[in-house]
C-alpha cells in the first residue's frame, strides 16, 4: 500500500498527463550482450560495478526508467560510460559531495536520456492546488477512524502468517528494540500488504528522484502546467519554489546513490512510491543511514528483505519513544511520527489488536441427523481487506521529509 507520500499533507497520486518517454530496455538495445531472463522478462546484464542483488524477488519487472549504457569499447569506455547531457548537472553535483567514479557514472549513464515530469509536475500540482485553489474547510466531521477494508480478520490472519514465516526476522526485531512483531506486521499491511504493492509509479526510485531533482523551471514540466488553471500569473511562486524541491530530491537522490553503492544493490530492482519511499517499510533514501538496520546480519540494509525491513521499521520507532510498556496514546504518538495521520496510527494499532489475538476458530459443525444432511457451521471472521492501494495516507518521517509547500 504505497499511496503515499512522505511527509507533508498527502493527495490522491495524479494520472500523468503525457507518456515518460522512457527509452526502451531489451535485447535490440543490448548490442550483443547477453540477457538474463526471470518471468519471461528479458532483462539486460547490471550496469559496470553494480552487482544484481541475489535475494529480490525474481519476478519484479525491469523498472522502465532504466536504460542499459551502450555497449563498452574497450575497457576505458566500459570503465566510465557516457552520462546524457540532462543528468551532468546532476554528476557535477554528487562529484562535488564526493560520489565520482566508474559506478556513479554508471548508475547515471543507464537512466533514459529524458526525464520524467510527472515527480516534480505531481509535485506542484499538489502544491498549486494547496496554495491558489484551496477547498472550502468541510462542516461534516470526519467518520473514518480507520483506512477502509484493512481491520479485518482475514488481514490479522495474512499478518500472523507472515511473522510465522518470518518468525526468526520478528523475533530477533522485537528483542532487539522492543517493537511487538503485531505492530510491524501491520504497519507492514499497511505501507505495502507485506510486500505485494511495493510501487506507485512505473519508474523505479532513483530515475524517480533524479528526474526531479533536475526539473528547477516551469519549462521542465510544461506538460502539468495546464492543469493549474492560470498559472501564467503565479510564475516568480514557481520559479522561487521548484528549485527548493529540487533541492530536496538531489539530497535524496545522493543518499539513494550512497546506499546502492554502499550495500552493493542493483538500481533496477527498486520500486519506489510517487517521491522515491522503497521497501518493504517506505523509507526515503536519506532515512536508510539514519534509521535502516541490519536485520540478518549480512552487513548490509535492504528494505526489500523481510529481516532488514522489520528491523529498520522497528529501529525508526524504537528511536522515536516506542519502549515496551508504554501507553496506548504514547503508541499512537510514535506511529504518527511514522506517518502524520490519526487515521494511520488508528489503523495500525486496531489490526495489531486483532494479530495479536489468537485466530477466530470456525464454528463447530453440527451433527448430521437420520435422513436430513447437516449444515456446516460457518467460519466466522471479517471481509477481506481490499489489496493494494486503498486509502490515501500521510507520509512522514519514516519515509524522510517530502518537499514541503
Amino acid at each position: 500500500m504505497l499511496m503515499i507520500a512522505c511527509g507533508g499533507a498527502y493527495t490522491e497520486p495524479v494520472s500523468p498527463p503525457e507518456q515518460t518517454g522512457l527509452a526502451p530496455v531489451g535485447l535490440d538495445s543490448m548490442a550483443g550482450a547477453k540477457a538474463d531472463t526471470r518471468a519471461g522478462v528479458d532483462l539486460p546484464p547490471p550496469a559496470a560495478g553494480v552487482k544484481p542483488d541475489s535475494r529480490v524477488a525474481a519476478d519484479k519487472p525491469l523498472d522502465p526508467g532504466y536504460q542499459p549504457a551502450p555497449a563498452a569499447q574497450g575497457q576505458a569506455d566500459a570503465a566510465r560510460p557516457s552520462v546524457a547531457p540532462v543528468w551532468q548537472p546532476l554528476a557535477q553535483r554528487l562529484t562535488a559531495d564526493g560520489l565520482s567514479g566508474p559506478r556513479v557514472d554508471a548508475l547515471l549513464s543507464t537512466l533514459a536520456p529524458t526525464p520524467s515530469q510527472s515527480p516534480m509536475g505531481r509535485k506542484m500540482l499538489e502544491l498549486y492546488k494547496s496554495r491558489f485553489m484551496p477547498r472550502p474547510p468541510s462542516t461534516t466531521p470526519p467518520t473514518e477512524k480507520y483506512y477502509k477494508g484493512v481491520v479485518t480478520e482475514q488481514n490479522a490472519r495474512l499478518c500472523r502468517d507472515f511473522i510465522a514465516n518470518h518468525k526468526l526476522a520478528f523475533s530477533q526485531a522485537q528483542a532487539r528494540f522492543g517493537v511487538p512483531s503485531s505492530i510491524a506486521a501491520a504497519l507492514l499491511f499497511v505501507e505495502t500488504r507485506l510486500g505485494k504493492v511495493l510501487a506507485d509509479v512505473p519508474e523505479n526510485a532513483l530515475f524517480t528522484l533524479a528526474s526531479m531533482a533536475v526539473s528547477r523551471q516551469p519549462d521542465d514540466i510544461s506538460q502539468w502546467l495546464p492543469r493549474m488553471p492560470g498559472y501564467e500569473e503565479h510564475m516568480p511562486w514557481f520559479d522561487e519554489t521548484m528549485p527548493k524541491r529540487a533541492d530536496w530530491a538531489y539530497k535524496e537522490v545522493r543518499a539513494l546513490v550512497t546506499h546502492i553503492l554502499q550495500d552493493d544493490l542493483d538500481p533496477r530492482y527498486l520500486p519506489s512510491s510517487i517521491y522515491g519511499a522503497v521497501g518493504l517499510c517506505q523509507f526515503m533514501p536519506s532515512n536508510i543511514a539514519a534509521y535502516g538496520a541490519d536485520g540478518d546480519g549480512d552487513g548490509k540494509v535492504d528494505l526489500f528483505h523481510v529481516p532488514d525491513a522489520v528491523a529498520s521499521l522497528s529501529n525508526y520507532l524504537a528511536r522515536h519513544g516506542w519502549k515496551p510498556g508504554i501507553n496506548r496514546a504514547q503508541q499512537h504518538k510514535v506511529l504518527m511520527a511514522y506517518n502524520k495521520s490519526v487515521i494511520y496510527a488508528n489503523t495500525i494499532l486496531a489490526l495489531a489488536d486483532l494479530v495479536s489475538k489468537p485466530a477466530a476458530p470456525a464454528k463447530a459443525v453440527e451433527p448430521v441427523k437420520s435422513g436430513k444432511t447437516g449444515q456446516k457451521g460457518k467460519v466466522s471472521g471479517g471481509k477481506a481487506g481490499q489489496g493494494g492501494k486503498n486509502a490515501p495516507k500521510d507520509k512522514a518521517s519514516s519515509s524522510g521529509s517530502q518537499p514541503q509547500s
